[in-house]
């Protein structure tokens, strides 16, 4: 099942590829082919293979010899190994494709923060509400109603949290940071509550803070390098859900 699910997660990743190409450059993401971004020539369905095709054309294109970029079969892998991880973590069950949507909205969402330091809200609106009403389903079904009232607290402590930094100090979080933390905090909180919350918003700055000091002293940017933070609130959350549990644990043990 786990394998199963690495396998759909690949193919999806080559829809999140497109898809993080796609978006910030407002074109469709239903129709057209997938084309070359250097020479514009259509990519054949054998050379659209994830991962495979990538190593089988030495990361070029067959077209124009051009090199393509690392993040497309990187960002097939991702996706894969989140999908399985859904699967490994939820068993066979609504609540393991919810989360698999969801690990896929952060994929899509990281890879064009990177690129383009945007959140769009036409990412993050729609997937706010298909994440509730995915997570209603499934509370529904689990007859756990009261994990809907963890999600919604957990939506508020995150996004107001994240609001009232944006509001404090608007240059030093935008309002994309703001709508996503309020998905995070829905995801996070259906799982933990308000622990888990506030354990995704700890990782995220720890992970933001050690990633940002490496990059600053290995590109001597210094404090005036500019890091999207997106990425590192994805990082976070996705820590708090797969590891949350023992450390939460270990931490509350100590008390």
């Amino acid at each position: 099942m786990v394998v199963i699910a690495g396998f759909l997660g690949l193919i999806f990743g080559s829809f999140a590829t497109a898809a993080s190409y796609r978006i910030p450059r407002r074109e469709s993401i239903v129709t057209g082919r997938s084309r070359c971004p250097h020479c514009g020539n259509v990519v054949t369905a054998v050379e659209n293979v994830p991962v495979f095709s990538y190593v089988f054309l030495r990361g070029r294109c067959r077209h124009c010899g051009n090199a393509i970029s690392p993040r497309y079969p990187l960002t097939e892998l991702a996706t894969g190994v989140l999908f399985a991880l859904a699967f490994w973590k939820f068993g066979l069950s609504l609540r393991a494709v919810a989360y698999a949507a969801f690990f896929w909205v952060l994929v899509v969402l990281t890879v064009i923060d990177l690129e383009h330091r945007l959140l769009p809200t036409r990412v993050i609106y729609p997937s706010v509400v298909a994440g509730w009403l995915l997570l209603t389903a499934d509370a529904l079904i689990a007859n756990e109603p009261s994990r809907l009232l963890d999600a919604l607290v957990g939506m508020a402590i995150f996004g107001g949290f994240f609001f009232t930094v944006a509001f404090l100090v608007p240059r030093g979080m935008g309002m994309g940071d703001v709508r996503l933390a309020l998905l995070l905090g829905t995801f996070l909180g259906y799982l933990g509550g308000a622990g888990f919350v506030l354990l995704g918003m700890f990782m995220s700055f720890l992970t933001g803070a050690v990633v940002g000091g490496i990059a600053a002293v290995v590109t001597k940017g210094g404090r005036k390098m500019k890091i999207p933070f997106g990425p590192f609130l994805a990082a976070g959350t996705l820590i708090a859900i797969f590891v949350g549990r023992p450390v939460l644990d270990a931490y509350l043990g100590t008390l």
